[in-house]
């Protein structure tokens, strides 16, 4: 065979072996991007979480489903609230350990992993407690409330887990995260001797905001009046706004407003990124001069205090006013926007 025969023929072979090199390499890129929990074609966390939650369902049996899932407009759909004692829906201590695992990993979906953590700081320094008259507290005294039928393609439904110290809701409409509040997380005590302060993160950075105000910036914040006995927006389905005026938003630097945003942006990281985003364009696009600050109660971390971030957008309230000031509570409502369907 001539030399430039082989030649030809070598070369082609040499380009063949390149184009299925490249081809492999594509495939392979492909399959490790599909499996990166993080990538842009994983799957939203509208349909992740759905896909958790069916899972989680078909693990229970009849009498137990029957127990937990209701229709998007039952009577408990707006209510909830964060003291001790029997709920509406299905106990968490009732799981059976395959289906208790089928939630876990729903709720590795549904939250952040930052928010998974946090909640499960909560739990941690929750008390195991018989209060009698059928009232407990401890890591199985949860009830899982599903409202509407997140098996069906485009249905409005809902998801509660809620107890003691944790409540956590989120309302999904046309496949679309819509809602993640009421939100509530306290803590008592506020400061466990082993567990640490589950609720530090925020009340830090408020202390911290409060700190960097001007004289008569602090004053005007600290003109809400008196520190109110616990959180003022109730456990009602339409948070009732707080009053009197605090610090408004427009009397602020830049680098002031970005702290506040910080405290609220640091509760909505609790879900995904894609969930909350709405709420973070909303909170952005409102006029600064309608957010207001407001603290009360003793001017530091030190002594029993209160204080909130109000706007027609978000609210956030903390307090810690009990006499033996260590009793804590957070919350984040979303006024006039919450339980849709109900």
């Amino acid at each position: 065979m001539p030399i430039d025969d082989l030649r030809i023929r070598t070369d082609r072979r040499d380009v063949a072996a390149d184009a299925l090199t490249a081809s492999m390499f594509a495939v392979l890129f492909v399959a490790i991007l599909l499996a990166r929990p993080g990538s842009a074609m994983a799957a939203p966390p509208e349909k992740s979480m759905r896909g958790a939650m069916v899972a989680f369902i078909e693990t229970l049996p009849e009498s137990q489903r029957d127990v937990a899932v209701a229709p998007i407009n039952a009577p408990d759909r707006g209510r909830w609230t964060y003291l001790a004692g029997p709920r509406t829906g299905l106990r968490i201590g009732d799981l059976d350990e395959t289906a208790r695992s089928a939630f876990d990993r729903f709720l590795d979906r549904a939250l952040s992993p930052k928010g998974r953590d946090r909640v499960r700081e909560i739990l941690r320094v929750e008390p195991v407690e018989d209060r009698g008259g059928g009232v407990r507290t401890g890591p199985g005294e949860y009830w899982i409330r599903i409202h509407g039928d997140p098996t069906a393609d485009g249905s409005a439904w809902a998801w509660r887990l809620e107890g003691h110290h944790l409540v956590l809701n989120t309302a999904v409409v046309d496949e679309r995260i819509v809602s993640v509040t009421p939100f509530f997380l306290g803590a008592s005590p506020a400061r466990h001797p082993k567990f640490g302060e589950p609720l530090a993160i925020e009340d830090q950075a408020a202390a911290t905001f409060l700190a960097s105000l001007d004289p008569i910036l602090a004053a005007t914040a600290n003109g809400i009046g008196p520190a109110p006995g616990d959180i003022r927006s109730g456990t009602t389905p339409d948070a009732r706004r707080p009053d009197g005026r605090g610090l408004r938003g427009d009397r602020l630097t830049e680098p002031q407003r970005a702290a506040l945003e910080a405290i609220v942006f640091g509760l909505l990281d609790f879900w995904p990124e894609a969930s909350t985003g709405h709420l973070r364009e909303r909170w952005r696009a409102q006029d600064p001069a309608r957010i207001d600050f407001g603290w009360a109660g003793a001017g530091t971390r030190s002594g029993p205090h209160y204080w909130r971030i109000d706007s027609p957008v978000l609210l956030v309230e903390f307090s810690n006013t009990s006499p033996s000031f260590d009793h804590a509570h957070l919350v984040l409502r979303t006024p006039g926007d919450e339980f849709p369907g109900r």
